[in-house]
């Protein structure tokens, strides 16, 4: 317990200034936003998101992680599964959070303002619960974070030129759908299953991809490529 507790507390000391920063910033956006939703409400229309700069912000902070506390951890005497186990833990904790703070964000401007609210689960429910925004955030919070921890592992164990031509490939996939015409399937298939299946294979697939960071973790070296 004391080693996850040291671990939580280094892991949130390697983001304070930036979380501090960001939270600052989207909170003072939110409070221009609602000010001029006070005053010129009546002859404008104003949307705005707060979500999904969080999910941004998660994946850009996980893509830099383990060049900021892998080669800390390690030289504490942690083993690599250990650490990959902490992260875990701090992933699901940061993701419950940032959840939180969003869903309570939602349910304030929506109350007590006219200001349209960008979020991806109008794409499911137009009058979403609060325990409704909770779950959805939560997943794709820990999506972001699986996913910007899977690019940093790329770099950090190819260089620069195996991370850049990774995301080449990423790139590469739509593009290739597009032409393909391979998205209508994927479109019918997506539309035809429950919200609930969505969300679970989303979760399954952030799992998966958090099960091959760690394999590819356990043989890597302490300096990055």
């Amino acid at each position: 317990m004391n080693i996850i507790k040291g671990s939580f507390y280094v892991l949130f000391q390697s983001y304070k200034k930036q979380i501090m920063i960001f939270w600052s910033i989207l909170f003072s956006i939110i409070l221009f936003t609602l000010f001029l939703d006070n005053f010129f409400g009546q002859n404008i229309s104003i949307a705005i998101s707060v979500s999904i700069p969080v999910y941004i912000f998660y994946g850009i902070m996980a893509a830099k992680l383990l060049n900021k506390t892998l080669p800390y951890f390690l030289k504490l005497g942690l083993s690599r599964l250990q650490y990959m186990f902490n992260v875990g833990l701090f992933f699901i904790c940061w993701s419950l959070v940032g959840a939180f703070i969003n869903a309570c964000a939602y349910k304030i401007i929506t109350n007590v303002t006219n200001i349209f609210i960008i979020h991806p689960i109008l794409l499911i429910n137009t009058s979403p619960s609060f325990l409704q925004l909770m779950i959805l955030d939560i997943v794709l919070l820990l999506f972001f974070l699986t996913s910007g921890l899977l690019l940093n592992v790329v770099f950090y164990r190819l260089g620069t030129l195996g991370g850049f031509s990774f995301i080449g490939l990423l790139v590469l996939i739509p593009i290739v759908t597009i032409i393909f015409k391979w998205y209508s399937p994927l479109f019918d298939l997506l539309s035809n299953i429950s919200t609930f299946m969505l969300l679970s294979g989303l979760l399954l697939f952030s799992l998966f991809l958090y099960s091959i960071i760690t394999m590819a973790i356990r043989n890597t070296s302490v300096n990055p490529a």
